[in-house]
Formats: C-alpha cells, structure tokens, sequence
C-alpha cells in the first residue's frame, strides 16, 4: 500500500501550495486593515495610532544618521519627540479650508516589508501623497518605518534632520549637507547664514544671500528646494518664476516636485506643463489614482478628447471615486456626448446619492445645457 502513503504526501504538499497564498492574502488583509485604521485615525483628527505606529528609537536613528546637529537640539528634540513628530507631519500639508483626509489607495505586504500608498486630499483640487515604508514588529505588529512625501519633495526622517541642522546650524554641519565638498570657509559662512534665514523664515535676508552665491551652490538641492520655499513665502512672483526655472532644469522629472510644479502652473494657466507633470508624480508613486487622472481631465477641458480619455481612465482606475464621475459628466457634457453624459449621471445619483434633476444641473453653469437635451430628458423619463 505504498502508492497510498504517496498519494497522501502528494496530496498534503498540494493543500500546503493551495493554502500558502491564500494565507497570505489573508495575512495582508489583516495588515492593511491594520495600516487603514491608522490612516482613519487621522481622519478623526487623532495622531495616537499613527505615533505609536512609528518605533520611537528607530526613528530618532534615522534622523539623527550621518548629520551632525547641535547636542542641545537633539536632547531638545527627543524630550518633545511626540509633540514634534506631529507638528512636523502636520505642517507638511498644503493649506485648505476643509479638513484634509486621507484615503489608502496602494497597500502591498510580501514577508516583513511593506508599502502603502496614501493620498491625502484638501480643498480646492490639492492633494499630498505619501509613500510609506512599512514593516512588521517581533509580535507581528505593522510598523511605519520611514514615508516619502511628495507634497514637501522628501523623506521624512531626511528632511527632520536638515531642519534640526539648520535649528542651530554649524560650518562642519552645514558643509556636510552640501554634495560639493571643496567650499572654502567664506562659502560656508554664508551657506550657515542662508540657513539661518530658512530656519526664521526670513525671505528677504534669504535673497540677500542668495544672490551672492555661486551657480554651482546654486544648484544644491537643499538650496534649490530652499529657494522655492522661500520664493512662495515672500509671495514673489520673479522670484517662483526663477525657483521654478531652477527646479525644472536641476532636476528634470524628479517626481517628488511634481505636486508644487503642478501647483505653479496652474496658478500661471500653464495647464499642458501642469499634465505632464502629474504624469511624472504618477511614474514616481507608481501607481495611476482617480484623483489625478480626474484633475488631468479638469486641465484637459480645452481638448474635449484628452479631457474624456482622463476621466475615462479616473473611473476605471478608481470607480469607487466620486470625483471621477463628475469629470466623465462635465468632460461629456463639454464634448456634446449628452448620451455618454447619462452615464455619469446615473452613476452619481446611483452611487453617491445626488439628484440631478433640471433645476440642479440649471445652477451649474458648465452643466445646464444638459437640462433641455433630448438624450437627458429620455433618461430622466426612464428613471421616473
């Protein structure tokens, strides 16, 4: 009865293939439950997940690594680590007049390494999003190691200690931020006084400074971000004009600026430059959301085609998305696809709870000219 005892491994190492993936699907299931209820928590305007979420001391290594800040800043900073650690990650959003929420839309588990995808979104069309790098404590537990934001253009624990560098910035410190190496001590002293005006917000002596400086200074990539954050502080319209200049020829398609250029040129109706670079934000977080696709739509409008190809791609990447439907309804409407456009209609009332009925489609001025249509009234006629 040999074959018997064969048969019965045979079939016990087929349960072990069959059960293996399944469980751990099931297992990444349980962390991104875990990692939502997280960003959930910050929803509910409460950091306490999120902080215990992050391994104190393992932190605290990465920002203090390879930079030498001032003894008193980093006692000061580990006693107020807490309060810190929250001030910091809620400054870094943009401003907006509603609450900022975010939603997971990537979450990838394999072993003790993860990644999860959050998009943060605020008023008026603005969005952050991280990129989280996390892991698995000794019970088992998710842990948030380190994020990219690309809101701010960094990594988190990175740019902590560039600005406890520049709390308190010395010559040896300040050197050793910079990737040209051979500066002369006059160079440095001023490198020290432009970062003192960065730590005081200070654009005005910033400049000063700044335009003392060589091209090659010039193009460091802590002065470069520098030098637009300061730009937007002063609210200098030369001066963002020549930040931006410097960030898109030092830094050709670096994803991590993509958000503020997208910001810039919108403001400047730039809307071609401000597609292609959501298209570099999307390469860099490697992943196409209903967000961004649905604001390219918004800056496509003028190319009725581009404009419904983009909403098109928003609803498929991410159906559960409101926004989505609103741009495949004004892209169709704006395209004269009114038939397309009940689509969108029945989506948004289906969904998400709206009634479009004339009078509400005649206060939208982009919408209205669907209330007398044909196609409209025959959907309208069908549902009731």
């Amino acid at each position: 009865m040999r074959w018997v005892s064969t048969l019965a491994a045979a079939a016990a190492f087929i349960v072990i293939l069959w059960s293996a993936p399944a469980s751990a699907d099931v297992e990444t299931d349980k962390l991104r439950a875990e990692f939502e209820g997280i960003v959930q928590g910050l929803n509910e305007d409460s950091f306490e997940k999120f902080r215990r979420a992050i391994v104190q001391k393992d932190m605290l290594a990465r920002i203090f690594a390879d930079q030498l800040i001032n003894t008193e800043v980093k006692k000061s900073f580990t006693s107020s680590y807490s309060r810190s650690l929250e001030q910091m990650f809620v400054s870094s959003f943009p401003k907006s007049k509603k609450e900022i929420l975010g939603t997971v839309i990537d979450f990838q588990f394999q072993g003790n390494e993860g990644r999860a995808v959050v998009r943060y979104a605020a008023s008026g069309y603005r969005y952050s999003y991280h990129v989280y790098e996390l892991g698995r404590d000794s019970k088992g537990r998710l842990v948030i190691r380190d994020w990219i934001d690309y809101y701010q253009g960094g990594r988190f624990s990175d740019d902590a200690g560039e600005a406890l560098v520049m709390a308190m910035p010395s010559r040896p410190a300040s050197r050793k931020m910079l990737m040209n190496k051979n500066l002369s001590d006059g160079d440095v002293f001023q490198i020290v006084e432009l970062f003192k005006a960065v730590r005081d917000s200070k654009p005005v002596r910033f400049f000063q400074i700044y335009d003392e400086l060589d091209q090659a200074l010039l193009e460091e990539k802590v002065i470069v971000r520098a030098s637009f954050a300061l730009a937007l502080i002063a609210r200098d319209k030369a001066r963002i004009r020549n930040a931006v200049r410097m960030l898109v020829e030092t830094y050709p398609n670096d994803p991590l600026y993509s958000l503020r250029l997208v910001e810039y040129y919108i403001s400047t109706r730039q809307y071609q430059e401000a597609i292609d670079a959501l298209v570099v934000l999307q390469d860099g977080i490697g992943i196409k959301d209903g967000a961004t696709e649905s604001l390219k739509a918004a800056l496509a409008m003028g190319n009725t085609g581009d404009a419904e190809q983009f909403a098109v791609q928003a609803t498929v990447v991410e159906p559960s998305l409101e926004l989505g439907w609103w741009s495949l309804l004004r892209a169709r409407t704006r395209d004269g696809n009114y038939s397309g456009a009940t689509e969108a209609l029945a989506r948004l009332e289906d969904d998400f709870g709206h009634t479009l009925d004339p009078e509400t489609l005649g206060r939208d001025r982009f919408l209205k000219v669907l209330a007398d249509k044909q196609e409209y009234l025959d959907w309208r006629a069908s549902g009731e």
